[in-house]
């Protein structure tokens, strides 16, 4: 059985908001150089601050997306690589308080290490990753310790 590699990505709003909010200082400076002064200093400087910020929002936006990643080599999460032979078990917590409710994914390793927490909120599509872990955790054989309740 060949196994997908899912990827978990973050909610990029923020960053592409930004990337637009971006444009308008630029489009700003570009009308300004076009059409009025094409050598005035502000204009200028409009348009290659809005060209930065564009850019810098715009790739952040596209670079830093994914988080979470399944494969064959083990759990790949914020650029660390945790291969599924170091890992003892793992769990879902489920916590519920008078701000909302969050859903983290804790691993344990076999070394003694401290486990670690994945929140999984902010991620699209976090709902399914309790069932791709479980499908990964069958065939690398790594025990399920529960649902987490708080």
């Amino acid at each position: 059985m060949e196994l997908p590699i899912v990827q978990f990505k973050t909610h990029r709003l923020a960053y592409t908001l930004a990337a637009c909010f971006g444009l308008v200082p630029l489009g700003f400076g570009f009308y300004g150089l076009v059409n009025e002064d094409a050598f005035s200093f502000w204009y200028w400087m409009l348009s290659i601050v809005g060209f930065i910020i564009s850019t810098h929002c715009g790739w952040t936006a596209i670079s830093h997306d994914l988080i979470l990643e399944l494969n064959h080599k083990g759990i790949d999460y914020k650029k660390n690589l945790y291969p599924w032979n170091t890992l003892s078990s793992y769990a879902i917590r489920m916590e519920d308080d008078e701000r909302g409710s969050y859903n983290y994914l804790i691993l344990y390793f076999n070394q003694g290490q401290a486990p670690l927490e994945i929140q999984l909120d902010w991620m699209d599509d976090h709902e399914s990753v309790p069932e791709q872990m479980a499908v990964y955790a069958k065939v690398f054989k790594v025990r399920f310790a529960g649902i987490i309740k708080k």
